[in-house]
């Protein structure tokens, strides 16, 4: 039966006629099948037949459902039968094959492995055998000697070593019994060629394709002209015009072979009436020369960001406005040249303007849960001196990267962590939180630091000692455990359930398929005793995961406005079509050369040995057509998107094809086109559509937690951050989330230097009876100081980085001891007696000490506990007087700004000695530690007998001494009734040191 060509441009009708000729062939008692190009079309076409009566009968497939249904009906053909060699287990047959011809030894660069990729498909596509490319090669070599091109490492990429490449992967595939995907295709191909009796009379029809493969081509032919089926290929093509230039080769191949040809003429009836003068324009004029220019009206828009957000949220905000107006989801369509990199800035945009979209594209396998997961835990395990004596023994170093070090992993921390936080794994999630907070405290850098820190708290990881064992065992045990701990890691969050996945959950469940498919592909290689092409270690094997993908996403629905590229519209048309991304660079994309054998050795190659091979079309036609097709998509409305600069605000150039389109039309399209600035904030109306107005923080309502907050026992600083701001006490002491981070180098210094200080001054007691410092003890201080630096110092790490510490120490070391010569310098007759002292704590607080003192009431129910740096006591006419210190890094504020910056921490402290210790507190200061000024600064009552260096302005008499107390105390007491009563609010004005709002996204309130 004849091939039946149907030719015209996009909106000429091919898809009716071709709906129609399945029909009859179905009305025939035929059962016809119809090859689409996506999966998408394929979805659309089988519900366009069902809504046309025809439920069976018909099939609907892509070209690979094509083949396998060739391969199914020639299994009598040679070699048809024989197992199929894997995406995966291809990569590694040439990574092998790579790393083992390259002098250097070095691994294949994922760019290398995919040109050898491509190269091999072609040649196996036309059916080129070692020994043919082999002999051409060595008829071209003599008149072809210019150095490769492929730089210095893949010089036996020349002329002879894509020979070698080819011969080699031969080899390989016949040693373990296997075809790859061309290899079956043709031979399938070839297997009806002989028997052409084998395919039956099941008619073959190509609609959507707007170009065809070699490989398409081949099976068009195979069936129309040899196995004599009915063939009816529908190909968008129309001669004569700029337009279909990039695909004259594809009709020019399929035009000899048809014995029918059916020509359709453009019909304007597709547009809608409102935009059928314009639309039916741009499609029968685009890239015309000469074309007149007509009015747009609505039909044509124009759109321009002044970055790629800025486009695109005027691209979300035009979508929602038409979503709004009426337009259903399915009928709108986003393009771009490759959505893939812009996917998760368009989920976010799209989503804050409520715009429910569908985009697939291709994901790493690591951005999975269980991807990470798996890839973080094989990264865990220690290398294996097994690995490298079976390399030694194959005499090859494998086709993956470098060894790691026997015996250690080469794992980082956040691997560990990354299995770890697998969902369902752990019971208590927030377990890898303390280990991630623990580690960055302790500067653990490894996955076996890591793993040391966890199990001193927790359980044994053994899985990673199963692991490693399992790869001492060899590349097939390996495997196999690692299939099982990705069947685990899919089973824990839904064990001991039957949950339908959720649309968040089915990227899992892609990633459980690929994972397995890919661990079988290499436990057949090691099947066929091909364990050099085998990861021989977990790392390795990690590494090779790493490089799988997956289609993530969902296709577009009836309910979702579609995000695809320019192929994947081919088959379908819609009611508004934007095209986004017109940047020079991007669209038209720029052109690529060969890979392997450049257009000009592949020409040389032909004139010398006959063997032709393919060579780079025209690329500038190619994009040409693509927008042609884009173009003519939309009935109603046609919009163009592009935007002016980077992220960074460097300017980048519109796509001449925004000129080639507005040159069809007038010149006001140009000028009304709608403009968004980079960083723009003011959002249209129709993006803040259905958005909800957040308000700032609203005063505590829950009874419960107020009750909470009248009966807690308060301490110094929470009531001094209230006074600042009641919201950052909200977020610091109430919701309190962990700092998963190290502590700040100045914490870890200031909690050093108190636990020195303190061992210091206790030393100074124990070994000379009194812990004053005096001129005679101050070397015996500095001793003890440097003893207790060293005791302490493992429980205040100063740096995560080992290498800061020793100058960190030093510093901190040079900063005490020159304060304990400043205090030797100014003696003072009053006597440290009480350091650290502690009151209120009910059980031991976070530094393991208790305390015997009770809580403080400061009048109003009030309850009060804290931890005093120092109380130095004297006896004054009979009477025990104290003077109270609080050790500060630089800031020290003196008396007259204790009330004015909230700082009366100092204040309740000397009510505390005084109402707990029965003793009279005549002084309280801040000592600063470190910087220029040493003094104390503070309140000393100027009328006890107490002397000490003092600023003059920090002597009060006793009645302003009592008075400011008074205040403080009153301010305290008036905080915590605040809180008690919920009012939160926030204080910008005072809540961070310089004024300004510490938490804005919390508070809503601007710095």
């Amino acid at each position: 039966m004849p091939i039946a060509l149907i030719t015209g441009p996009a909106n000429a009708g091919k898809a009716r006629v071709v709906i129609d000729a399945v029909e009859r062939h179905v009305a025939r008692g035929q059962e016809p099948l119809l090859v689409v190009p996506t999966r998408a079309d394929a979805e659309r076409y089988r519900r366009e037949l069902v809504g046309r009566g025809i439920v069976l009968g018909a099939r609907v497939e892509r070209f690979d459902g094509l083949i396998d249904e060739v391969v199914r009906r020639s299994r009598t053909g040679a070699g048809t039968g024989r197992p199929v060699l894997g995406e995966l287990a291809r990569a590694r047959v040439l990574a092998g094959i790579v790393e083992r011809a390259t002098p250097d030894g070095l691994p294949a660069s994922g760019g290398m492995l995919r040109a050898a990729e491509a190269f091999v498909a072609e040649l196996q596509v036309r059916r080129v055998t070692p020994r043919r490319l082999s002999e051409a090669l060595g008829e071209w070599a003599p008149t072809h000697r210019r150095a490769p091109r492929t730089g210095p490492r893949r010089r036996e990429w020349g002329e002879g070593g894509v020979g070698a490449l080819f011969e080699e992967y031969h080899r390989v595939l016949a040693r373990i019994g296997r075809v790859d995907r061309e290899q079956r295709a043709t031979r399938a191909l070839d297997a009806l060629r002989g028997a052409p009796g084998l395919w039956g009379q099941t008619p073959v029809l190509f609609y959507g394709f707007d170009d065809l493969t070699r490989l398409q081509l081949d099976a068009i032919e195979t069936l129309g002209t040899v196995v004599d089926a009915s063939v009816t290929v529908s190909l968008t093509y129309e001669p004569g015009r700029i337009a279909f230039a990039g695909r004259a080769a594809t009709f020019q191949a399929l035009e000899p072979l048809a014995a029918e040809h059916t020509r359709l003429a453009a019909r304007a009836d597709y547009y809608a009436p409102s935009a059928r003068a314009a639309l039916s324009h741009l499609e029968r004029s685009l890239f015309e020369p000469d074309a007149e220019r007509v009015g747009a009206g609505d039909a044509v828009r124009l759109l321009e960001g002044g970055g790629e957000r800025a486009e695109l949220e005027l691209v979300a905000g035009e979508v929602r406005a038409l979503l709004d107006g009426g337009t259903r989801a399915e009928e709108i369509a986003v393009v771009l040249r490759a959505p893939g990199p812009a996917a998760e800035l368009i989920g976010e945009i799209f989503g804050a303007a409520g715009v429910p979209y569908a985009l697939q594209r291709r994901k790493p396998f690591a951005d999975t849960g269980i991807g990470r997961a798996l890839i973080g835990l094989l990264r865990c395990v220690p290398g294996s001196d097994n690995g490298a004596r079976r390399a030694e023994e194959n005499g090859t170093q494998g086709s993956g990267e470098a060894d790691s070090t026997a015996g250690e992993a080469p794992g980082l921390v956040g691997d560990l962590l990354a299995w770890l936080r697998a969902p369902g794994l752990l019971e208590r999630p927030e377990l890898a939180d303390h280990l991630e907070a623990r580690a960055l405290r302790r500067g653990a850098s490894s996955a076996a630091q890591a793993r040391a820190l966890w199990e001193e708290r927790n359980w044994p990881l053994e899985t990673i000692d199963h692991l490693r064992a399992a790869a001492e065992r060899g590349a097939g045990t390996l495997i196999d455990r690692a299939e099982r701990e990705l069947q685990w890691l899919f089973d824990a969050p839904r064990r001991g359930q039957a949950p339908l996945l959720g649309s968040g959950e089915l990227d899992e469940a892609r990633a459980l398929a690929v994972g397995r498919r890919a661990l079988g592909e290499l436990r057949e290689l090691v099947r066929a005793s091909e364990s050099r092409l085998v990861p021989r270690d977990a790392a390795e094997l990690a590494r090779v995961l790493a490089r799988l993908e997956l289609v993530s996403g969902e296709l577009a629905s009836a309910e979702t406005v579609a995000v695809l590229d320019p192929l994947a519209l081919r088959a379908r048309r819609v009611k508004a079509l934007f095209l986004c991304g017109l940047q020079e660079g991007v669209f038209p994309a720029p052109a690529r050369a060969q890979p392997l054998l450049g257009d000009e050795e592949r020409r040389a190659l032909a004139e010398a040995s006959g063997l032709r091979l393919d060579r780079s079309g025209d690329a500038l036609a190619a994009e040409r057509y693509l927008l042609y097709a884009v173009v003519s998509r939309p009935e109603e409305l046609l919009v163009l998107s592009w935007h002016t600069a980077g992220d960074d605000g460097a300017p980048v150039a519109p796509s001449l094809f925004v000129d080639d389109v507005c040159d069809l039309f007038d010149e006001d399209l140009r000028e009304r086109r709608s403009r968004r600035p980079l960083g723009a904030v003011d959002r249209p109306a129709s993006e803040r559509i259905g958005e909800k107005s957040v308000d700032r923080l609203e005063p505590l309502r829950d009874e419960q937690l107020l009750a909470a907050l009248r009966e807690q026992v308060w301490s110094a600083s929470s009531l001094e951050v209230w006074r600042s701001c009641p919201s950052r006490w909200f977020v610091e002491r109430m919701l309190r989330a962990e700092d998963l981070g190290p502590d700040p180098e100045p914490v870890a210094r200031g909690g050093l230097a108190h636990a020195a200080l303190k061992d210091t001054l206790e030393g100074l007691e124990r070994e000379s009876g009194s812990a004053r410092l005096t001129r005679g003890r101050l070397q015996l201080a500095r001793r003890l100081l440097k003893e207790a630096l060293a005791r302490h110092e493992p429980d205040f790490p100063l740096s995560v980085a080992p290498e800061r510490r020793p100058g960190l120490r030093r510093r901190l070391q040079a900063d005490l001891e020159r304060y304990l010569e400043h205090a030797a310098t100014h003696e003072s007759r009053l006597e440290p007696r009480h350091l650290e002292l502690g009151f209120g704590f009910a059980r031991e607080d976070e530094r393991g000490e208790g305390s015997t003192l009770p809580a403080l009431d400061i009048g109003g129910g009030v309850m009060l506990r804290g931890r005093i740096d120092r109380v130095d006591v004297t006896a004054t006419d009979g009477e025990e007087e104290a003077v109270v210190y609080d050790y500060k890094g630089r800031a020290a504020p003196p008396v007259a700004k204790w009330i004015e910056e909230g700082s009366f921490q100092i204040a309740l402290y000397m009510r505390a000695v005084e109402h707990l210790l029965g003793l009279r507190a005549v002084g309280g200061f801040y000592q600063p530690l470190t910087g220029a000024d040493l003094r104390a600064r503070g309140v000393l009552d100027e009328d006890s007998g107490v002397e000490l260096e003092c600023v003059g302005s920090d002597r009060r008499e006793r009645g302003d001494m009592q008075a400011v107390l008074e205040e403080a105390v009153a301010i305290a007491r008036t905080a915590a009734a605040e809180a008690g009563r919920g009012e939160l609010e926030a204080r910008p004005q005072t809540c961070a040191f310089r004024g300004g709002c510490m938490y804005p996204t919390i508070c809503r309130c601007e710095r």
